[in-house]
Parts: C-alpha cells; structure tokens; sequence
C-alpha cells in the first residue's frame, strides 16, 4: 500500500490544514478563489471545490509568503 497524498483535496479541508484552527470562512475561500489567490487554482467537480494538497495562498504583494517564510 502507497502513502501517496492524494491529488486532490476539499478546498475547506486545505484551508484546515495550511491554517489550522484558524482556517478562513467558506466565503473568504470562495473570494480567494475568485481572485486568484490560491496557486494552483482549485477546480470545480460537481458542487464542490478541489485543490491540490500543496496549493499556496499568493496574495498579489505577497505578504502570506513573506510571513509564512518568516515563520511570523
């Protein structure tokens, strides 16, 4: 049996694990999808949001990279 992480992940369930306890609204996800801001971006299957497991969140100044990298 793999240990393979699956491709494809829950738009919700990414904000739990990039966030944790502290993980946006659906709402503030949906605009971040929208905007663009989710690399790579989620893709819609059925009703539902999907997005790679490793997908970032990239503001257009970058500053969640910045704080992210800085471990802030």
């Amino acid at each position: 049996m793999t240990t393979d992480q699956p491709k494809l992940i829950p738009l919700d369930a990414w904000a739990k694990l990039v966030f944790g306890e502290h993980a946006p609204h659906r709402n503030t996800l949906y605009n971040w999808r929208r905007g663009g801001w989710i690399v790579p971006a989620p893709i819609k299957i059925g009703s539902r949001y999907f997005v790679e497991p490793t997908a970032v969140y990239a503001d257009e100044y970058g500053e969640m990279s910045r704080r992210l990298g800085q471990g802030q």
